[in-house]
């Protein structure tokens, strides 16, 4: 098992304990995407913001089970993958200024 094995293993074991969703995609996609969330995930933990908006963008998050696209929005800031994974009503609240309220 190389390094990179090593490290993605340790992190879908996390994501487990952590009870987060398992991803879907192949065997060589669920190793880097389980790295890829754990990174962005640690990225939007370190976003300072009230803990009950913190909550709601964590479940907005975590609802993405594709493991291309945590690969897909590596590059990208965890925003990109939240907003592309709201629902019509939230992207709707998001707009009108209602989201951190509703």
């Amino acid at each position: 098992m190389g390094t990179h094995d090593a490290i993605n293993a340790a992190n879908a074991e996390a994501a487990r304990n952590a009870g987060w969703p398992e991803l879907t995609g192949t065997a060589k996609q669920l190793g880097w995407a389980n790295t890829v969330r754990r990174d962005k995930m640690d990225e939007f933990e370190a976003t300072p913001m009230p803990e009950a908006e913190k909550a709601r963008w964590r479940e907005i998050l975590l609802r993405e089970l594709r493991a291309g696209a945590w690969i897909d929005n590596l590059s990208g800031p965890w925003q990109a993958l939240a907003i592309i994974n709201l629902t019509t009503e939230e992207h709707a609240d998001l707009l009108a200024g209602r989201f951190a309220n509703s």
